[in-house]
């Protein structure tokens, strides 16, 4: 950087002078000015630019410099530790700890009234946008009050510099260290390297007073919003409940709203999956609009202030949710009863794996599929009973809702799965495993199988903090694999045929011979060929000079050998058009069920509300709130078709804007 060295040899008082330090200390030609609205306030964003080489702003407005240069290099590096997100005053003395070890000189700022800390570290030479993204995400499982999205941003990622002026009066103070150690800078790339590992959580101890964020360890997402680290799980019923059900006229949408908030970070949910529900979600009712005093009546915000209310309200979800996690201190019966639900699912998949041939006939693969993701859901749940309907059945699995519907009523029958409560409003029935052995009647007696072979690899994340049991976590990789392995538009009864994808199912790259395939699959011996034999005709199985038969690569030269083969049977494509289908057959079962809940609601809270497609000046609660009226026939019963073809539309508008 070409930096004048006069700039930090005398005090800097003047706006002037303070334009030309940022001057001085800028990588980029330009410089980020503050916006002005309609009323003449000053926001806190800063979209317009003047050139660093020019004259200060008129108006006084305060400034901002960027990060890195026109080419998208780091050469500053600046730490916005916003007292808003958490204790900046003590996050100021750890990151100088870091920063003091990895050898970077550095300046500390009050940035304003408001009680941030901006920490200042200049480079001599550029660093690459992902180093300091690596620094940006490890130190924000460390520091609460941290901002990370100018360390995550190279384009347009910017900070108000030492001494520019504030929104609220005064400006950016210097408290600690020397100007010059940003104007003429000496630390190298491999300061930097050093600072990137030390950001890691795991080579740093935990901090005494923060030791809830170092067991949950959380993470930060491309837009810099912070969440819990993990695979995305289920919600619990009562997040559930608090994010998708119409709450009372009495209720508080603050509540509510907590309640989901926090119930989706435990889920290990990300802001981008909050606000995809943003205009639909009853839960979310507080940040779409607020309360005018005039009964239950809400007046909407814009849609980009929800939008901001929302990403606050996360970030307050998240911090105290680090703050106060769940673990087996917390819930005694968390460990017994992983035990319990590991337990009864490998006895119902060994005493399953035991009777190959119940798997051979008829919609026997479809039961199979069925049974398989509710183990799995269960694993994933930790509860011996899941709500599963028969569209989110067949969306798991690869098939229609209609052979899922039947699969569950021929695996009750048989007893391999119990049912636990039935279907109410907007969610589906319950499930549950049986506690003694299934029949078998169609099926020959078969000895009691070892454990299948699985992997002993742990799943991506556990449900609770903790070590659960090894026989858990097998369960519950191989059982992901298996449902994953099947849902594919190629292996759909429209493609290659349940059979012949439960053929493939059991193969594997490691060669296996005709015999061993028959007692794994229940096939006879001309049937297993056929369908292996039409596996070989897309190029997904082969055979070797013994005979045996091993899973070809399942990538080629332009996609996958799965891809191609749904090419070649004409129905690539179908599995995604089946849930959007579902997605809209949901819609117009929760819009009817709203609908019910307006008409019985008491005549004091509800009023009139225009039909579907009509203009509606004043929201209503609820899904009517998005669509008025539900459509009905001329006897005033729901008209599914209408409802259908209006909910069509409007999707089909919403992904064409």
């Amino acid at each position: 950087m070409n930096r004048p060295a006069a700039a930090p040899g005398r005090p800097v008082d003047s706006p002037a002078d303070a334009w030309s330090l940022a001057r001085a200390l800028s990588p980029h030609p330009r410089v980020r000015i503050a916006d002005v609205d309609d009323a003449g306030a000053i926001a806190n964003s800063y979209p317009a630019t003047l050139p660093a080489a020019g004259p200060a702003p008129a108006d006084g407005r305060p400034w901002a410099i960027h990060l890195a240069d026109d080419r998208g290099r780091y050469r500053l590096l600046g730490f916005d530790l916003d007292a808003k997100r958490g204790p900046a005053t003590t996050d100021v003395q750890r990151l100088r700890e870091l920063l003091t070890r990895a050898g970077l000189p550095h300046v500390v700022c009050v940035s304003g009234p408001g009680g941030g800390r901006h920490v200042w570290a200049a480079l001599a030479e550029p660093v690459t946008a992902a180093v300091v993204a690596g620094i940006a995400r490890g130190l924000s499982d460390l520091l609460p009050s941290l901002d990370p999205i100018p360390l995550l941003n190279p384009r347009t990622g910017a900070l108000r510099p030492p001494l520019a002026p504030h929104r609220h009066g005064g400006r950016s103070e210097v408290i600690a260290g020397q100007l010059a150690d940003l104007t003429r800078p000496v630390a190298t790339a491999a300061h930097v390297l050093t600072l990137a590992g030390l950001a890691q959580a795991d080579q740093l101890g935990p901090d005494p007073e923060q030791p809830a964020r170092g067991r949950l360890g959380l993470a930060v997402d491309e837009h810099g919003h912070r969440h819990l680290r993990g695979a995305r799980r289920p919600l619990t019923a009562r997040s559930r409940a608090a994010l998708y059900e119409q709450p009372s006229p009495a209720a508080d949408t603050s509540v509510v709203l907590r309640t989901a908030l926090c119930g989706a970070v435990h889920a290990r949910w990300r802001f981008a999956d909050v606000q995809a529900l943003l205009a639909t979600a009853p839960g979310l009712e507080h940040v779409r609009s607020r309360a005018t005093g005039r009964g239950a009546d809400r007046q909407p915000y814009p849609e980009h202030e929800a939008r901001k209310r929302l990403a606050a309200e996360w970030d307050r979800a998240v911090g105290f949710v680090a703050a106060h996690p769940v673990g087996p201190a917390a819930d005694p019966a968390f460990q017994d009863r992983q035990d319990t639900v590991a337990a009864a699912v490998a006895a119902v998949q060994r005493r399953a794996d035991a009777s190959p041939g119940r798997w051979a006939q008829g919609g026997g693969p479809a039961d199979r599929r069925v049974l398989d993701i509710a183990c799995r859901l269960m694993l994933d749940a930790v509860r011996a009973d899941i709500e599963l309907d028969t569209r989110r059945a067949g969306d798991l699995t690869g098939i229609s809702r209609e052979t899922a519907r039947i699969a569950l009523q021929r695996l009750t029958r048989d007893g391999w799965l119990l049912p636990a409560a039935a279907a109410a409003g907007v969610h589906g029935a319950h499930w549950t495993l049986p506690t003694t052995p299934p029949c078998n009647d169609r099926d020959r007696p078969a000895p009691e199988l070892s454990t299948p072979v699985v992997g002993e690899g742990l799943s991506q994340e556990n449900t609770r903090p903790g070590c659960p049991p090894a026989n858990y976590s097998a369960w519950r990789s191989h059982l992901t694999h298996r449902t994953a392995t099947l849902r594919h538009d190629a292996l759909t009864h429209a493609g290659l045929g349940h059979h012949t994808a439960r053929v493939y199912q059991a193969l594997t790259t490691t060669p296996t011979d005709l015999v061993d395939l028959m007692a794994r699959t229940g096939y006879s011996r001309p049937r297993l060929s056929r369908l292996l034999d039409r596996l070989a005709t897309h190029q997904l199985a082969r055979t070797d000079r013994r005979g045996r038969w091993r899973l070809r690569g399942r990538t080629h030269t332009g996609g996958t050998r799965l891809g191609r083969a749904a090419r070649t049977l004409g129905v690539l494509g179908v599995l995604v058009d089946r849930g959007r289908r579902y997605a809209v057959e949901r819609a117009a079962w929760a819009w009817w069920t709203d609908e019910l809940a307006w008409r019985r609601a008491p005549a004091a809270a509800k009023r009139r509300s225009p039909g579907a497609g009509q203009l509606e000046l004043v929201p209503t609660a609820g899904g009517r709130r998005h669509h008025g009226r539900h459509p009905v026939d001329d006897r005033g019963r729901a008209d599914y078709a209408a409802a259908l073809a209006h909910l069509t539309q409007a999707r089909g508008r919403r992904q064409a804007s």
